[in-house]
């Protein structure tokens, strides 16, 4: 398993990060989401190691308006 931790500009509030972890739980081969409230700019996605699976999200997160930036992977 591996994971990416994304920092979004936007500071999102709880009920637009629960929707956007649901959205991304739908990517194929993500595994987890994870959201830290105290951190409303960062998520930590995994995902399965041998999928392109970072830029499919950073692409899922700009078409709903947002600058993602990947932090680390």
């Amino acid at each position: 398993m591996n994971t990416v931790y994304i920092h979004i500009d936007e500071r999102l509030d709880a009920k637009r990060m629960g929707q956007l972890r649901q959205e991304l739980l739908r990517v194929p081969y993500v595994s987890n989401v994870e959201l830290n409230p105290k951190l409303p700019h960062d998520m930590l996605v995994e995902f399965e190691a041998h999928h392109n699976v970072p830029l499919t999200v950073l692409h899922r997160l700009s078409r709903r308006g947002l600058h993602p930036d990947i932090m680390s992977c």
